[in-house]
């Protein structure tokens, strides 16, 4: 049997994605260790969560159970695998495509297009297993796989802060920081927040609208309106 690359415990984050218990080292293994991705993938859009066993996946995949055991301790850490593979086909083949459509639009058009964008992969990713999706929800950040990124903040950095620049260029310094981390960030947690109390309204027109309105809050140099100071009963 190919032997493979045993995979440490990161625990250094709670919340973490289960990992393997070792990566794929050989063309053999690592065919197999593709076809369980493929079969859960699979059994999920085809199936649902429910369908999801051990069983299954050696039925659809023709691979054996010891041997899914041999790389995986339980369906959680494949469940990790085949959304990461989601997740890099979202950043090869979704990404680029978003870049070339919003290239040159307003701003207004320009972020609907994205905002749109991040409401369909949140929403592919909670259609695929959605208790796995909200659970692990800060670990499965598509912007992460564009680019070999260290932190979210590098990604903020490389990615939002100079879309921001771009367009309001008016903003100081600290202001377009901040929105830039706010567009990246406070937007999945409003969409993650959604699904798991109303998931029902993700898809809604009106929910795309009212985040389009708060990014393009955050990004009004107007706003917030400076109040002037005074005392008491003083307008």
């Amino acid at each position: 049997m190919a032997q493979g690359k045993p995979v440490s415990p990161d625990r250094s984050r709670k919340g973490r994605v289960p990992a393997p218990r070792k990566l794929p080292s050989q063309s053999r293994s690592r065919s197999l260790v593709s076809a369980l991705i493929e079969a859960c993938i699979r059994v999920l859009e085809e199936e649902g969560s429910e369908a999801l066993t051990v069983n299954r996946l050696a039925e659809v995949s023709g691979v054996a159970v010891g041997s899914f055991y041999q790389y995986f301790p339980n369906i959680e850490a494949l469940l990790g695998q085949a959304f990461e593979h989601v997740l890099r086909e979202e950043a090869a083949v979704s990404v680029p495509a978003l870049r070339a459509s919003v290239a040159g639009l307003p701003l207004e058009d320009a972020l609907r297009e994205i905002l749109r964008d991040m409401v369909r992969t949140e929403l592919r990713l909670h259609r695929l297993h959605a208790e796995f999706h909200l659970k692990y929800h800060p670990e499965l950040q598509m912007g992460m796989r564009i680019g070999p990124y260290a932190s979210s903040r590098e990604f903020v950095d490389d990615a939002w802060l100079p879309f921001v620049t771009l367009y309001v260029p008016e903003l100081e310094p600290e202001r377009a920081d901040m929105a830039a981390y706010m567009l990246c960030m406070a937007m999945r947690s409003v969409i993650r927040a959604a699904l798991e109390d109303a998931p029902e309204r993700v898809g809604q027109g009106a929910f795309l609208d009212c985040l389009l309105a708060m990014a393009l809050g955050m990004l009004d140099p107007r706003l917030p309106c400076r109040v002037r100071q005074g005392g008491p009963g003083e307008t």
